[in-house]
């Protein structure tokens, strides 16, 4: 079977590190598996800014363009790659920065609380590893998974178009003017995804499955010099509430890399386009925004930070489905979340570790149930086998995914709600947050405990159920 993605970000890498890892090889002497990846875009080192008059939505929708800004892999995230291969894991863990919990703060200077990202470990209970968040570049953890990828398995051309032919082949025609069949296509290329629109139609993903602009934009980058000691004392992100939007600060490598990460999240009614704001109109806004604050660390930001560009946050309606014919969606081009949620590489990186456990397990069952009975067989004898595995694969991917990302996705949407707000709704979110952090189990209480079904999810254990409900059909 040959498999293509589109797109070498972290879905793609991850998509291409999980299947080598768990999918079986047909029986001999049927030729074994191949991947390859296909990507658009040569990616920028970390730091390096993009064109001034780049599209915003232009640049967010690919997959490996914006790797110079930052993210956080929460403890659900860094489960799945501790899962995915020892090296890997320590590699993400020894670029980034340990966040071990999250300290909010009032505009004015107010402690509001400290929330540990401690899983306590997670789903395994416990007796479990526990996990915390890493910090880090978008470009580190990107670039850990890429160093173990083999040479060659990633090629630098653009996918223009793409057929279904009969037998569960796709054809794609590649920029260069050459074509490729696949027996099954992986899109994993961001929230303009072209992959999404072979499966939806121009109309559609033009239409009602368009990404939508949340309301919400951001900027963000690094600063030099010795983290502060709320950061480095305490292995703390620092998040900041306002009257104006958010603003946030932490360590994006090892301490001693002496680089301050930051970002800054606000209303606006509708999303910046190419040519509308410049480095001095937006350190002017930045200025009306946060000028005020107490913190100091915010107004040594204020001084140093060198912002080129907005960056407008879109996100994804539900979808009625992530695939069919041998062709499914995942990560941001699936279900493009908020960086509100902290889950958007976290998400990633559980499709990543689902749809190859689920792809391995069909294929199993397949070849086992074929294989009964049977001695030598021609390598054709697995292709129709191995497309009802596809088929099946991507049906449970979608009813396993789609309820995690949903619920993810709404708790997004709410934490984007409104950023600008009078002066009696800020001390009333100023006593809000400190309710939710201080007093835990009269949250759990009336909520229920939303932490735990974000740190307690297992893709194995989820996984196991459906391939179970298979065994009773």
């Amino acid at each position: 079977m040959k498999i293509v993605i589109a797109g070498a970000g972290i879905s793609g890498l991850a998509t291409y590190h999980y299947l080598r890892k768990h999918l079986p090889n047909p029986p001999a002497p049927a030729p074994p598996h191949t991947i390859r990846i296909y990507e658009t875009y040569r990616p920028r080192p970390s730091g390096a800014s993009p064109s001034p008059d780049a599209d915003p939505f232009e640049a967010l929708s690919t997959s490996t363009a914006l790797v110079g800004g930052g993210l956080g892999v929460s403890s659900n995230g860094m489960r799945v790659l501790r899962d995915l291969h020892p090296a890997i894991y320590q590699a993400v863990a020894k670029q980034g920065f340990p966040c071990e919990r999250i300290i909010f703060m009032g505009q004015n200077g107010w402690k509001l609380g400290v929330k540990e990202t401690n899983d306590k470990g997670g789903f395994e209970g416990p007796s479990g590893r526990a996990e915390v968040c890493v910090s880090s570049t978008r470009h580190g953890l990107w670039a850990c998974l890429m160093a173990a990828m083999p040479e060659g398995v990633v090629q630098y051309k653009k996918i223009m178009e793409v057929g279904i032919l009969g037998q569960g082949k796709k054809v794609m025609r590649l920029e260069d003017g050459t074509e490729e069949e696949c027996d099954l296509l992986i899109g994993a290329d961001g929230v303009k995804s072209t992959v999404r629109k072979v499966l939806f139609g121009e109309d559609k993903c033009g239409g009602e499955y368009r990404p939508v602009y949340t309301g919400v934009s951001w900027v963000g980058g690094f600063i030099s010099g010795p983290l502060p000691s709320r950061v480095a004392d305490h292995n703390a992100m620092v998040f900041h509430l306002g009257r104006h939007g958010f603003l946030g600060y932490t360590g994006a490598s090892p301490a001693e890399a002496n680089s301050l990460m930051w970002w800054s999240m606000w209303e606006t009614d509708s999303p910046p386009t190419r040519g509308s704001a410049n480095h001095k109109s937006i350190k002017a806004d930045m200025q009306t925004r946060h000028g005020k604050w107490a913190d100091p660390i915010v107004q040594a930001i204020l001084s140093q930070a060198e912002v080129e560009t907005i960056y407008p946050i879109w996100v994804l309606p539900d979808l009625p489905s992530w695939g069919r014919d041998g062709i499914v969606l995942t990560g941001d081009a699936a279900h493009a979340l908020s960086p509100t949620t902290a889950q958007g590489a976290c998400q990633a990186l559980e499709d990543a570790q689902t749809m190859s456990l689920l792809l391995a397990g069909t294929l199993t069952k397949a070849y086992s149930a074929r294989q009964e009975g049977a001695t030598v067989s021609p390598p054709t004898l697995w292709a129709e086998e191995e497309r009802e595995a596809v088929e099946r694969t991507i049906k449970l991917f979608y009813d396993i995914r789609l309820p995690r990302v949903s619920a993810i996705a709404e708790r997004g949407r709410a934490l984007d709600g409104k950023k600008n707000v009078s002066i009696l709704e800020e001390y009333a979110m100023y006593c809000f947050i400190w309710v939710m952090i201080n007093f835990p189990s009269l949250v759990r209480f009336l909520m229920g405990d939303l932490d735990a079904k974000i740190v307690n999810w297992s893709a194995r254990r989820e996984v196991a159920e459906a391939l179970a409900t298979l065994d009773s059909v």
